[in-house]
């Protein structure tokens, strides 16, 4: 009995630190500070639970995640909007209702913040009412490895300001 006990009290650690690896990993790529992760707003009715659901799931991975960055129209403005607030990675989800079957398909994209590629895409089907908690179950299973790719793009170098230009407004003319 006390083998037993002993064998899966080793088991439990094992799994512990098996399950702190992606964690680990992230903050270690980041130089000790959690990567930062824009999980954008879902359009619909049923969007609001269902991106509190992967905000949660994101954060869960380890990264700092923020949800104030508002939608954007084009995709060119994600490489931008990741400069400007130091993100490694957007998460999009575009919600279609399907009325005839009385279900909801999200897709989600992982936009990464260096490139402003996509890192991954992945599309889920469920009635909408268990639409949030059927993505949140395959989300970081289909998208976990490419939010741990993503990368922020990198800082301004420090560069000396230009030498100041000086204007000659006198009233001089030769």
């Amino acid at each position: 009995m006390i083998h037993f006990v002993k064998v899966v009290l080793a088991g439990l650690a094992a799994l512990a630190v098996i399950s702190l690896l992606p964690q680990t990993a992230v903050l270690a790529r980041a130089g000790g500070r959690p990567p930062t992760v824009s999980v954008q707003p879902i359009d619909g009715e049923h969007g609001p639970p269902l991106r509190n659901e992967i905000t949660r799931l994101v954060r869960s991975r380890g990264f700092h995640v923020v949800t104030s960055i508002p939608r954007v129209d084009g995709t060119a403005q994600y490489l931008l909007l990741a400069r400007d607030h130091h993100l490694s990675a957007f998460v999009t989800g575009d919600l279609e209702m399907n009325r005839r079957r009385g279900t909801a398909t999200v897709t989600f994209l992982v936009w990464n913040g260096s490139t402003g590629s996509v890192l991954g895409r992945w599309s889920v089907s469920a009635a909408p009412r268990r639409l949030a908690r059927t993505a949140a179950r395959g989300f970081l299973k289909n998208l976990g490895r490419a939010l741990d790719a993503a990368d922020p793009p990198p800082l301004p170098l420090d560069e000396d300001p230009p030498p100041p230009l000086f204007i000659d407004a006198s009233d001089n003319r030769i």
